[in-house]
């Protein structure tokens, strides 16, 4: 079940794992050095490989070529990115249109959502969610190919917003890491990712058809 995902998540496409000691994975948020080094961009990739990894792994447990299977990806997506979406005001940088368009695919593919209450999350920097969105439409291009048959509508059809895409790799490459902003956006960034690791967890643990 796992083959359809493993190593090429809705999130993985922004960028490879570093390792930190065999086996492990090392969140580079708290590391002076690293962050001297990085423009704000390749800071974002480094900190959140871990993260991304646990969530990955969540996952990996599903097989797109199954249609319950999709459909608790979606509802995972679904869940994931309305917290974001309630935790940053809606406001997600050059991804503000594509989080929108990415909530409405995901209603058509699973029905309309009950009216969420209040939002319960602390507030996102909008570039954290920027990051996770933008990447994930550049992972899901590569999930598409373990469909049965091409999607024509819903999450999955969704073409990636590549223009967004670029404009927010050339700004944020161009800022340092290391100021008091982009600390944030780094850190949000890595709850956004655990925001999601919850929603898998809490998706792929419900009892199925209502047994106890």
């Amino acid at each position: 079940m796992a083959r359809n995902l493993s190593g090429t998540g809705a999130f993985n496409a922004v960028g490879k794992i570093r390792k930190a000691g065999p086996g492990r994975v090392k969140d580079f948020v708290d590391v002076p050095e690293v962050l001297r080094e990085a423009n704000l961009r390749d800071a974002l990739r480094s900190a959140t490989a871990g993260p991304h990894q646990r969530l990955d792994a969540e996952l990996s447990r599903l097989d797109l070529s199954d249609k319950h299977d999709r459909r608790a990806f979606c509802d995972v997506q679904r869940r994931g990115f309305t917290r974001l979406a309630e935790a940053c005001g809606w406001d997600a940088a050059e991804a503000s249109t594509a989080l929108r368009a990415t909530l409405a695919a995901l209603d058509d593919d699973l029905g309309p959502a009950s009216s969420p209450g209040p939002g319960l999350d602390l507030p996102l920097h909008g570039d954290a969610v920027a990051y996770l969105l933008l990447g994930s439409q550049l992972g899901v291009s590569v999930l598409r190919r373990a469909l049965p048959e091409p999607p024509v509508r819903g999450f999955f059809a969704l073409a990636g917003d590549r223009v967004a895409w670029r404009a927010f790799c050339l700004r944020l490459g161009a800022r340092p890491a290391t100021d008091s902003e982009a600390q944030r956006v780094l850190r949000d960034a890595i709850r956004g990712f655990s925001i999601f690791e919850h929603e898998a967890r809490a998706v792929l643990t419900a009892p199925a058809n209502g047994a106890p």
